[in-house]
Formats: C-alpha cells, structure tokens, sequence
C-alpha cells in the first residue's frame, strides 16, 4: 500500500549506483571529469570516455534532523513501525523535518581536447526525491498510540505543510569550454532532458478534532476492541487538504470500492517518456593571479514539461470522516480505523480521489545549482587550497554548503583531497577524494553509522583521452 508509494518516491534514487551527479570534494582536482558537473568551464586535464557499467555514478542522502537509519525507518511505512515511539527518536526532531536523496549514473559520456576547446558529450540518467515532515506529525501518532496524555473532550491537532516529490529524467547534454588567452576560461552546456516520471504528493492541512466522553487520556486507538469503542461517545472530525499529480507512465493509482486511492502500482512494461525540456548549464574560471583562481556557475536552468497522456491527478475527499456516536453507535470504531496505526503516509486519512476530467499538461522547473569557488595553488601547482559554496535551489529542501579542500596532485595519474563542511550535518562532515589512474572515487559526507545526518559517494573508472596541448 503506502509502502510502495514511499519507496518510489524517496528511496528510488538508491536503485542507482547525489548530489546532482557532482562532489564537493573534486571541484578543485584537475584531472577529475566531474567536476564539468559543477562548472563546465572546468575541463580536465585530459579527455576521457565512460562507458555502461564502470562509468562514474552519484547518490547521496541528507537531512536536516533524522538520521539515516531513522529516514529509512519512516520511508519504510510499515504497520507495526515503533521508532516514532521511543524518546531517542523525538529528540533529535526540529519543527520542520527534511530528507534529500539524489542520484545520478552516466549511461554513456565523452570528453576530449582540441586545441584549446573541451568538447564533452554525456548521456546521464538522473533521480531526485525530497520529503517535508512536521514535528506534529509525529506527535499526533504518538498520541494516537497512547504515548501522550490528552483531553479528548476538547482535543485539537493541526498539521500543516507536508510534502513529497520525485523526479527522474535522462540528460543528452553536449559541453562546450574555451580556453581565452592565459587567463580566463569559459564553459557551457545546453541538455536535452527526457522525461522518466515526476511526481508530487501536497497535504496542505490536516485536522482533527475530537469532543469525546468515556475515552482514558493515554488512549491507544490503533489497539482497541470494539466493546471497549462503544463506550466512547461523542463527536470528532478529520479534514485534510491535499493533492497528488503525478506523470508516469506505467504507474497505476488503485482504489478501493468507495473510490479512495489505497495503493499504487507501477508496470514497466508500459514505462516511456513522460515529458521533454531543455536545461542550460553557464561558467567561468579566472586566474587572479598565477596561483589564485576563482570561478563561479549556474547549472540545470531549465524544465520539463510533462505530457497530458502521461499525467495523473487526484484530491483529498474528506467530507465522510465526520463521526458522531449520536447517530452511529460504531462510529468510533471507523474513527480508530482512521486515525490508529503506525503509517506516516496514511491513505485511509488523505483520502485522495482520482481526477480524470481535468488532465493537462504541466510544467516543472529543474533545481538549479549555483558554484562559486576560489582556489590557491602551492608548491608548482602540486599542492591546492580551495574554498566552494554551492546553493541548490530545491523545494521544500535548500541545498547550501560551504567546503574547505585540501589537495595533493603529484600527476596525472594521481590525485587527492580531503574536505571539510560546516554547514550542512551538524559541521561534522569530513571528504575523502582519489584519482589513482582511470579510477575515481570521493565522498563530500564520510559514513559515521546509521546515525549519520548526510552521506554521499561517486565513484567509477573513466577511459582515458589525449590531454591539452600543451599538456602534451
């Protein structure tokens, strides 16, 4: 049921094997080609080609509170879930709880140097999905589960501003850097997207309201008889404002015989292209001196617009979940049905009704990027101190990071960096990075256990091309 939903949603991007398909940490490594991700006017010292199966691939997840042992706890959705129950879990909660996956793999991309041109050419497919949970949400079902004491003759609890999207689409983007007398280089990228799927779930508000008699304060509604039920009397209410829209193809919202969505279902053998749109990536590097360089970049401007075939839509119908035990005695029983249970996406509550008459098109916008960076250099360019700030404009999630790197790049063929980043995870997230020939892989957010508020990876083997010339 929610299960599926919610691991489509969030937990699709770990089907891949970040951030955007770039690492912090390799921004200031010469001879690592991801750093084009970032900023295309940033070509590697040499070209190189990826191919299917050992080329380079992202993913990465991050929140705000939770860890990542907690965030899988609650995508999970399961039935019987008890994390939310226990003191450990509720501390580290803040007002607003966010989760970010990302994730990225290139199906095909080359890169090589003509001159002093870079020209690159990548196939990448990419997944991205982001999730807003209120702290009272989590309380509501600790109350709902007997954990906190309430009066339910006047009982009020108000959850606002829940959010989950997804988005996955295929890159074919072809990149252009120009290397402008001894100083200045410039890069850009112009990319074609094809769209997988793209999907939003909005619950705007959520209502419940309870003026109920012959109910104990630390009621647990998910775990009671229904001769215990009918000795509750009263009134109580439940209104939600929500919607779904999707555009998948394949994906399929079942409903139960009173017409509500109570599962979904995804069938690839029907999956295609959703939707199309074009995105632009623009940067520049200057050399300040002949040691210090800065450089900065806008990346992903663009959108997809989804196709009306492809588009799904649905709404919250909440007007049947008024209860009163004046005028049905069994009524608090169908209330318990409601608000019981240990789902954080729970349908029998959202009650969203399919909408079929009033499909269009529509329209979404990528996230994009901004880079800005300053690097010094030391001991003949062997050794590199740097400093990047990015912002990636996502909603309901900002992506802002500030990293301090440190590298070592004895040649071509070998290249290290360690990072440090103070903003994001608590200031505790240390990088690792190595280029070791053909082989890459780097981290911005080491692993620290499942209570780690970020991590990430990239790794992969590249093919290597001819160099610049006068690299040669």
């Amino acid at each position: 049921m929610g299960t599926r939903f919610a691991l489509l949603l969030l937990l699709a991007a770990f089907a891949l094997t970040g951030n955007a398909q770039f690492l912090r940490t390799s921004y200031f490594m010469d001879g690592a080609q991801y750093r084009l991700q970032l900023n295309p006017a940033l070509a590697p010292t040499r070209g190189f080609i990826h191919l299917p199966g050992i080329s380079h691939a992202n993913a990465s997840l991050r929140t705000n509170s939770l860890g990542i042992g907690d965030v899988v706890d609650v995508v999970k959705n399961a039935d019987d879930a008890d994390f939310f129950t226990t003191d450990k879990f509720n501390d580290k909660l803040v007002d607003v709880n966010k989760a970010q996956a990302v994730a990225g793999s290139d199906l095909f991309a080359v890169g090589s140097w003509h001159g002093k041109s870079f020209i690159s050419v990548n196939i990448t497919l990419k997944v991205d999905g982001n999730v807003r949970i209120p702290r009272e949400l989590f309380s509501f079902m600790r109350d709902m589960n007997g954990m906190n004491t309430n009066d339910y003759s006047n009982y009020v609890r108000n959850i606002d501003n829940q959010e989950l999207n997804m988005n996955a689409y295929t890159e074919v983007g072809v990149g252009y850097t120009r290397l402008i007398g001894d100083k200045l280089s410039v890069g850009g990228r112009v990319k074609g997207l094809l769209g997988v799927g793209n999907a939003s779930l909005k619950i705007h508000k959520t209502t419940i309201q309870t003026n109920l008699q012959g109910v104990d304060s630390d009621i647990d509604w998910s775990n009671l008889n229904i001769e215990q039920l009918r000795d509750v009397n009263g009134t109580a209410s439940v209104d939600v404002e929500a919607d779904l829209v999707t555009s998948f193809h394949g994906l399929e919202l079942k409903t139960n015989q009173d017409g509500y969505i109570n599962d979904v279902g995804y069938k690839t053998s029907k999956m295609g292209i959703s939707g199309f749109g074009v995105a632009f990536d623009l940067g520049l590097a200057y050399d300040v001196t002949d040691d210090f360089t800065v450089s900065a970049a806008v990346n992903d401007m663009g959108f997809i617009k989804w196709t009306k075939g492809s588009t799904q839509m649905a709404h919250s119908n909440t007007s049947s979940l008024d209860f009163d035990t004046n005028q049905n005695p069994d009524d608090m029983l169908r209330f318990a049905q409601v608000v019981g249970g240990s789902k954080v996406l729970n349908w029998n509550m959202i009650r969203l009704t399919p909408d079929r008459t009033n499909l269009k098109s529509r329209k979404t916008n990528l996230a994009a990027t901004m880079a800005l960076g300053a690097e010094y250099r030391l001991a003949n360019d062997k050794v590199s101190l740097g400093a990047l700030f990015t912002d990636r404009f996502s909603q309901p999630v900002n992506d802002s990071e500030l990293t301090f790197s440190v590298g070592v790049h004895p040649s071509t063929l070998l290249d290290f960096a360690v990072s440090y980043s103070p903003i994001a995870c608590g200031g505790s997230s240390f990088g690792l990075a190595m280029k070791l020939g053909p082989f890459f892989v780097g981290t911005d957010y080491m692993y620290f256990g499942k209570n780690t508020k970020c991590c990430n990876v990239l790794a992969g083997l590249s093919i290597p091309l001819g160099g610049r010339d006068d690299d040669d």
